[in-house]
């Protein structure tokens, strides 16, 4: 009987525990303000950063690399302005760390294998799926890195750039921030974590439109990988920053080498 007593209140302190879990790494906001400030604040970034990319791949591309020309500018001023919104809201709405995805893993090496698992999908996406998607439109256009080309000085910068701004800051914006976001306006109900996980991949690949519609298509097929493992892995996007960044490395390398 004691036993039994004993299995039923570890149960329940379980239950309470699970429960505290979730709380830390989904925010909740009920407060109607708070939603129209998340929904204001997504509005002005998505169209913030849109324009600044558009400016920067239609008249800047090819100055990316040149640290004293305005493309440059515009790739840093536009990875400021989307953690500007971001602080802006964390502050704002007293997220924590954990609920914009940088919780503590429960050990060392779990994010490890899931970086491999994200990895491993990642580039079977690349030999399966984006040459199909190519056929749909162009070829990615990759002419303004060329530069990297023989260039380890600059490859070696562009590598510490690439970690910073795509590997992490882009998931920590464009994935954690804005699925717990869209999950929030859509009612944080059973379902919602996963529509806001599809719309922060189809924003995904929007925010690659110079790459192509085929370009479009397969970072947002990648968008929903990130987007499943970030829901999956109690949402946490240390193994996401991972696989992002090996990939952008390997990809930037390969161009080095060519």
């Amino acid at each position: 009987m004691k036993s039994l007593i004993f299995l039923f209140f570890k149960s329940g302190q379980n239950g309470i525990t699970d429960l505290h879990k979730e709380k830390l790494v989904r925010p909740d906001e009920e407060e109607p303000e708070n939603r129209v400030l998340l929904m204001i604040s997504i509005i002005i970034l998505l169209a913030g950063s849109f324009a600044l990319r558009y400016v920067g791949h239609t008249y800047f591309a090819d100055e990316f690399f040149e640290f004293d020309s305005p493309g440059f500018w515009l790739l840093i001023g536009n990875v400021l302005f989307s953690l500007g919104i971001l602080f802006f809201n964390k502050k704002a709405l007293g997220w924590t760390w954990s609920q914009l995805g940088l919780s503590r893993p429960k050990n060392w090496w779990e994010p490890l294998i899931v970086t491999v698992a994200v990895f491993a999908a990642v580039i079977l996406i690349i030999i399966f799926l984006q040459p199909i998607f190519t056929q749909w439109g162009s070829d990615p256009n990759v002419d303004h890195l060329m530069v990297l080309r023989g260039n380890l000085p600059l490859l070696l910068i562009s590598l510490v750039i690439v970690w910073i701004t795509s590997a992490l800051i882009t998931n920590l914006v464009f994935m954690a921030f804005l699925i717990n976001s869209f999950d929030i306006l859509l009612g944080r109900n059973h379902w919602s974590p996963w529509f806001a996980m599809i719309l922060s991949a189809l924003i995904f690949g929007l925010m690659h439109a110079w790459q192509g519609f085929g370009g479009m298509l397969t970072t947002a097929t990648i968008g929903l990988v990130f987007g499943s493992v970030f829901l999956l892995n109690n949402r946490r996007i240390w193994a996401i920053i991972l696989a992002h960044g090996l990939i952008d490395m390997l990809s930037l390398y390969s161009i080095y080498n060519m």
